[in-house]
């Protein structure tokens, strides 16, 4: 399992770490400094009591009372600071030692306490105290400080009458004493536990004090901002940081309060292109479904008219000599007056079965449509008159919006003109009991196009009727042949224009239909896009 360790903990770390690096070199300096200070304060107790036994040894010298002196030395020797103390004359041999077994031996020439005497160009002979000092452990273990100090030939030693030394001797002997450094190396030890004690509790307090401005100061900071991009990850683009401070966490902070901003406004730009994007294509699909369905239904009408424009052909011929024959029989007056009726019946169905042919053969497109620019609200007012006084629209009202300054259409005004009626008489048809019919005409945005919208509120067409509408010998009446609105369809088309339904049972249904604008240069490019 990965340890992880947090900022806090991270920088108390270090800096206890670089804490404990320089309290270890501070200790370490420190110790070496007091050490030498308190050697130097032994070296100069040392040298003062040298300096007392010697000036005894003078005055013992000078009454030749020696016993006295050695008794001196040792008391001095029984002081507990105190190993051991010794005096040696000039030729090495020990004439006093607090160790009683050494008295009359000879000391080595080379001895530290000899070495002022026998070492040739000897330069320490008059050198400083410190320098006839020396550090040392006992065959226990022990550390010791020695101190030597030599006891000079005096003149009024050389004058004296008990003196027996050689006034050109400048060296009687020396004086040598050996002091315990226990009590010294205790004291370090207490220095040094006091010392690490208060390094352990100033590292403890720092450590507090670095923990609780590093909380205050970075941690929650970092916190607010560790935060802030979750919420920001999550969604939430309105969230902002508190800035609490001047520094350079509070300069992070305010750039990421604008980088969340920056981000807030790119994603709503983003959600604005997406959905208008959405709402783009889910256009271009239905533009591409229509414009599928018409190529299918325009395929459909252009198969179908070749093979219906045949069959009005073949059929025209005898229905014109069955409708010929007929009318001659009907006016021969040879005719019974009881078989007269049948032949008016007769007559009747083969004139309505023309119409049928005459229609079959409007399907068919065999006829080129005749352009010309003429008003588009002239040519309704003029289909509006035909048709307002017929018996099914007595109890219609028929409501004109007009844009007064719209241009002229450029069409075969007497193919645009059957389209309306058909129009006009499809909603009489649903409105059987009377209703509105309104008609609108507008020029559409761009302005190659005039658009005209005839709704009424009748009965409505169902959706699965209105995907087949436009269909040939598509018809939900008991007497229609199911041709006015696909020849309608094939004229709106003939026009390069366009021709739309839309309808909702109990509502009403609406036809809209845009045509060409003279100039406008569609005539040519074969309808709208």
């Amino acid at each position: 399992m990965h340890l992880r360790l947090s900022l806090i903990v991270k920088l108390t770390l270090a800096t206890s770490l670089i804490l404990v690096g320089f309290m270890g070199i501070l200790d370490y300096i420190n110790l070496k400094n007091f050490r030498k200070a308190t050697i130097e304060y032994a070296i100069s107790n040392a040298d003062q009591l040298t300096e007392i036994i010697n000036q005894s040894t003078y005055d013992a010298m000078m009454k030749n009372d020696k016993a006295s002196l050695y008794l001196m030395a040792d008391r001095i020797a029984q002081s507990s600071s105190i190993e051991h103390i010794s005096i040696i004359d000039r030729s090495g041999k020990v004439v006093f030692s607090s160790h009683k077994s050494e008295i009359g031996t000879i000391i080595d020439q080379k001895n530290a306490a000899c070495i002022f005497c026998h070492q040739p160009n000897n330069t320490r002979l008059f050198s400083p105290t410190n320098n006839s000092s020396r550090l040392y452990r006992t065959a226990n273990g022990a550390e010791v400080l020695g101190y030597t100090k030599a006891i000079y030939n005096q003149p009024e030693c050389s004058t004296g009458a008990c003196h027996f030394h050689d006034k050109d001797h400048h060296i009687l002997g020396v004086l040598d004493i050996t002091l315990s450094l226990e009590s010294l190396r205790q004291q370090s030890h207490e220095y040094r536990m006091q010392f690490i004690v208060m390094t352990c509790m100033l590292l403890l307090f720092i450590g507090v004090l670095i923990t609780f401005l590093t909380q205050r100061l970075v941690d929650r900071p970092v916190q607010r901002l560790v935060q802030h991009t979750a919420r920001v990850s999550a969604g939430d683009m309105d969230a902002r940081i508190p800035i609490t401070s001047d520094d350079e966490l509070g300069d992070l902070s305010e750039a990421v309060n604008d980088m969340t901003a920056g981000l807030a406004k790119a994603n709503e730009e983003l959600k604005e292109w997406a959905g208008n994007l959405e709402h783009k294509v889910e256009e271009r699909s239905q533009e591409i479904k229509q414009m599928q369905a018409q190529l299918h239904r325009s395929e459909k009408l252009a198969s179908l008219g070749n093979l219906v424009a045949g069959i009005a052909h073949e059929i025209n011929n005898p229905l014109s000599g069955i409708l010929l024959y007929a009318s001659i029989v009907d006016n021969d007056k040879r005719l019974a007056p009881s078989l007269k009726p049948d032949l008016e019946r007769i007559i009747a169905e083969c004139r309505r079965c023309a119409e049928i042919v005459k229609q079959l053969l409007e399907f068919s497109r065999e006829a080129l449509p005749h352009k010309e620019a003429i008003s588009l609200n002239n040519l309704l007012d003029r289909v509006v008159g035909l048709l307002q006084h017929q018996p099914s629209f007595q109890n219609i009202s028929i409501k004109r919006s007009y844009t007064p300054d719209l241009g002229d259409v450029f069409v075969d005004s007497n193919q645009m003109q059957q389209v309306f009626v058909n129009l006009f008489i499809n909603a009489s048809h649903a409105m059987p009991k009377g209703g509105l019919i309104s008609i609108t005409t507008s020029q559409q945005d761009g302005g190659g196009f005039a658009c005209v919208e005839i709704g009424d509120n009748g009965c409505g067409i169902s959706e699965e009727d209105l995907q087949r509408i436009f269909d040939p010998f598509f018809t939900t009446k008991a007497e229609g042949t199911g041709l006015g609105l696909s020849i309608s369809y094939g004229f709106v088309e003939n026009n390069a224009g366009k021709i739309e339904v839309a309808s909702k049972v109990g509502v009403g249904t609406t036809f809209t239909i845009l045509l060409p604008l003279q100039g406008s240069g569609e005539e040519e490019q074969g309808g709208p896009m």
